[in-house]
């Protein structure tokens, strides 16, 4: 069974959703690369640091309306980890329930019907669909009207750069140059036979996640033959970033899969 390495990009410290997160990918025999403009220490056995300039340089950081979270940033640097042919990209809340073999030429799935999430990606290094996704960040000069947008919003970047503004892809709506833009292209391309189901790698929907962290929770019916990994939602349990980490109450979901990994989630800094 062959591997491949599995990379993500974090800016900032590792809180113990991480290390989980980490922990779970090596533990089934996946090699980390975790990339990121400053070196980070205490990684989980298995897991090796890399500095995001290899893949992108730091100029090229941006936060989402300028002050928001790098979100937007780490859709860029997974489109150009996968032109470089560096492994399987996946964020750094999503669980590894069981490895993931190949990698698959393509590797994305439905996180609720319509729309296609990236937070596990896989796309051929030479496609069409990369280079459309790439364009978005490369692209200095973009349509009017960017296609994969939805309608309003499309009409409102529109209107903004009539008027003189560029508008950037971190001044968009959040999540255009993730799921939005790898949705549209997907059936631009004739590719949505290859996206599999959402029990793949979102299982539990993104209002459910906080859940998770209450006692008596549990993912034993989340879970099915199809599920590789469970995207955990950081943005859920941090109220979209405006809060600190909470640790998961005892008894809960997430405190038992810190169990499984032997992490104790109060010991992480």
């Amino acid at each position: 069974m062959t591997l491949p390495p599995i990379v993500s990009f974090w800016h900032g410290p590792l809180s113990w959703l991480e290390v989980l997160c980490i922990t779970s990918f090596c533990r089934r025999g996946h090699e980390v690369h975790v990339y990121s403009y400053d070196p980070i220490e205490s990684l989980p056995e298995g897991a090796v640091w890399r500095d995001a300039a290899e893949v992108l340089p730091k100029e090229k950081l941006v936060f989402y309306k300028g002050r928001g979270t790098p979100g937007v940033f780490s859709d860029h640097f997974r489109y150009a980890v996968l032109r470089m042919g560096l492994g399987v990209y996946a964020d750094l809340d999503i669980y590894c329930v069981r490895p993931i073999e190949g990698p698959p030429d393509y590797l994305f799935a439905w996180e609720r019907p319509g729309s296609v999430n990236g937070a596990v990606l896989h796309i051929p290094a030479e496609t069409p669909l990369l280079a459309d996704l790439l364009t978005i960040f490369e692209y200095e000069k973009r349509p009017l009207f960017e296609p994969h947008l939805r309608p309003l919003r499309r009409l409102e970047v529109a209107l903004r750069r009539l008027v003189g503004n560029r508008v950037s892809p971190e001044h968009m709506q959040y999540g255009a140059t993730g799921p939005m833009a790898l949705t549209h292209y997907v059936a631009k391309h004739g590719l949505t036979g290859k996206v599999r189901s959402s029990a793949t790698f979102y299982p539990v929907p993104y209002e459910g996640i906080p859940a998770l962290m209450q006692p008596g929770s549990s993912l034993d019916e989340a879970i099915t033959p199809e599920t590789l990994g469970i995207h955990l939602w950081r943005s859920q349990l941090t109220d979209r970033g405006r809060a600190g980490l909470p640790l998961p109450a005892q008894g809960s979901a997430l405190a038992a899969l810190c169990a499984a990994e032997g992490l104790d989630p109060g010991l992480v800094a």
